[in-house]
């Protein structure tokens, strides 16, 4: 098989593993900057080109996008399923996921759990709306980020409102949650690959911290799943119609609460806590789809 991954860091852990991984079974990866695609639709047909050379022969295309390479990246894997070439995680629900506030509501449609949620084009009625969703303190986010960055914590109406207030002025647009206290710097990282649970870890934040993203210094610990905490997972990819997926939850006192689903997950961390092969899933997966794309257009 011949399968690209779409990323920006061919020396990132993620992309340079899902490399080795194919290689190992015996397949080419070639890793291609999605700036580097050139998209044609003329009279003559649709055309994709990368670096000036054809780049329509692979089976299978893996999409590894960050926010920079998010937009560009999603026309990238739109033109290759308009090719007729099958994706990993298609382009619109790559678009629907990274939208934190919409991927929420998409959640909350399937019936599954995630925290009450605010989001507002000014800070008018804010004070009597936030206290509709829960209490001080609040925690506001961008509609698009990783890392946890932009995420912060807002304690009393007058930086509430203030914050607020700046983020509307600049267009921004930030979701508004209230702070649940039992659930403060730790979450569970669930990793499915098509429908299936492939790893979990336990994130927990550094002291003084309440974020318990990897890249703001938290660590992982090995979990074992719940039947619960395992379903939910499997559901909110399938709600998002991701085939692959890192599912956030937080443990409550009220239960599981999903925070975010991530379309292109880092795993170094959950690798090195779980000891499962993640990259070798996900190639296995990518081939597996490939292969049945082909089988359908033989019409067997």
């Amino acid at each position: 098989m011949k399968i690209a991954i779409l990323s920006r860091g061919p020396q990132n852990h993620s992309t340079s593993t899902l490399v080795e991984a194919a290689q190992k079974a015996g397949h080419t990866a070639t890793v291609c900057d999605p700036f580097g695609f050139y998209l044609q639709i003329s009279g003559t047909g649709h055309r994709i080109t990368y670096e000036g050379e054809p780049a329509e022969d692979y089976d299978v295309v893996i999409p590894r996008l960050s926010s920079a390479t998010a937009r560009y990246g999603g026309e990238v894997v739109s033109h290759y399923e308009w090719l007729g070439i099958p994706v990993v995680n298609t382009a619109n629900a790559i678009a629907e996921a990274r939208h934190k506030f919409r991927s929420l509501r998409i959640l909350a449609q399937h019936n599954l759990p995630v925290p009450p949620s605010l989001t507002v084009g000014s800070a008018t009625y804010l004070e009597q709306t936030a206290q509709e969703i829960g209490d001080y303190p609040y925690v506001i986010k961008p509609f698009y980020g990783t890392h946890g960055i932009g995420v912060m914590l807002l304690d009393t109406p007058t930086s509430l409102t203030s914050t607020v207030e700046a983020m509307c002025d600049l267009h921004r647009d930030y979701i508004i949650q209230s702070f649940i206290a039992e659930a403060g710097g730790v979450d569970i990282r669930v990793l499915v690959v098509g429908g299936n649970v492939i790893a979990a870890m336990e994130r927990f934040a550094v002291p003084g911290e309440f974020r318990s993203n990897i890249h703001k210094g938290a660590y992982g610990t090995q979990i074992t799943l719940t039947d619960e905490y395992t379903r939910i997972a499997i559901e909110a990819a399938a709600a998002l119609q991701l085939d692959i997926a890192g599912v956030d939850i937080m443990k409550t006192k009220n239960g599981p609460v999903i925070l975010e689903v991530n379309p292109s997950p880092g795993f170094e961390e959950l690798e090195s806590v779980s000891g499962i092969d993640i990259a070798k899933a996900m190639i296995e997966f990518a081939v597996q789809l490939a292969e049945n794309h082909i089988q359908k257009g033989s019409g067997n």
